[in-house]
């Protein structure tokens, strides 16, 4: 499988119908991370935004409201791309991948991310085919788990203030082979504002993971309660996906997420 190069490797096993992730170490892959040329037959992304301008060829970028402003790169430590929702209710902005992706091949990303404002907000990360409105959520019910707007395949970490369920859950629906719509809840996760988090969402053939730090120390992550756990037959493994980050504002409050580190990873 795909390996994630930062010196753990992440094997997967699938008990009682939830997939679960267990990671051990692996020196091997200390050479990986230090020499990516040697990460043979697997494909790997990493953008840490250090460039003044952000790759619009890599990344898709999208926004709706009058005010919304699109990612772009941000002059700040580390290297980040920063953008806003913009002060229109259920205004929002968005960065994709292309769909290259698949689960068959154990497909893999992460995100770093922190968002200034945690009351009246959505957000998705994870991995959808493309959209039909690439401004707007793949998830269109958490409460009753559902999706629409163009989706196929679906496998993210959703949180939504205007449903019912205000704390995050994992939510996946495939299509193409009646996998219904289905979700597991995050404990009550719901992130804390200006707080960096780290969300990893691994596709392992048909069955998706995901993982949840808080990453305020990124030397010593710190998964959050509740922060582990997946989905068995969620998504069509043989589908291309590509990987999605959405956050919205669901009040006339602008919402201003920031993120400092995008990486992507499968079998070639």
């Amino acid at each position: 499988m795909a390996r994630y190069p930062n010196g753990a490797d992440y094997g997967a096993k699938v008990d009682a119908g939830i997939a679960r992730a267990v990671e051990h170490a692996n020196p091997r892959l200390t050479f990986l991370e230090m020499y990516p040329w040697l990460r043979a037959g697997v494909v790997y992304v990493e953008d840490d935004f250090t460039e003044d301008t952000l790759s619009t060829t890599r990344w898709n970028l999208a926004t709706d409201g009058a005010d919304a402003s699109a990612f772009a790169w941000s002059s700040a430590e580390n290297g980040t791309i920063a953008g806003s929702t913009g002060t229109t209710d259920n205004g929002y902005l968005a960065i994709n991948g292309d769909v290259l992706w698949k689960g068959d091949k154990n497909c893999g990303m992460e995100v770093r991310w922190k968002i200034d404002e945690v009351t009246g907000f959505t957000f998705e990360i994870g991995w959808t085919d493309a959209l039909t409105d690439e401004t707007l959520p793949a998830v269109t019910d958490v409460d009753t788990p559902a999706t629409g707007n163009g989706a196929v395949d679906v496998a993210v970490i959703h949180l939504d203030t205007d449903q019912t369920l205000t704390t995050a859950a994992f939510v996946s629906e495939s299509t193409t082979t009646s996998y219904a719509a289905q979700k597991v809840n995050i404990g009550t996760w719901t992130p804390t504002a200006a707080t960096y988090y780290k969300s990893r969402v691994q596709l392992l053939g048909d069955n998706a993971l995901y993982k949840i730090w808080n990453d305020t120390d990124p030397a010593n992550p710190v998964l959050i309660a509740s922060g582990e756990g997946g989905l068995s037959l969620a998504i069509e493994g043989a589908t291309l996906v590509r990987p999605h980050i959405l956050f919205g504002t669901r009040n006339t409050t602008a919402k201003a997420p920031i993120i400092d580190l995008i990486r992507v990873w499968k079998d070639r």
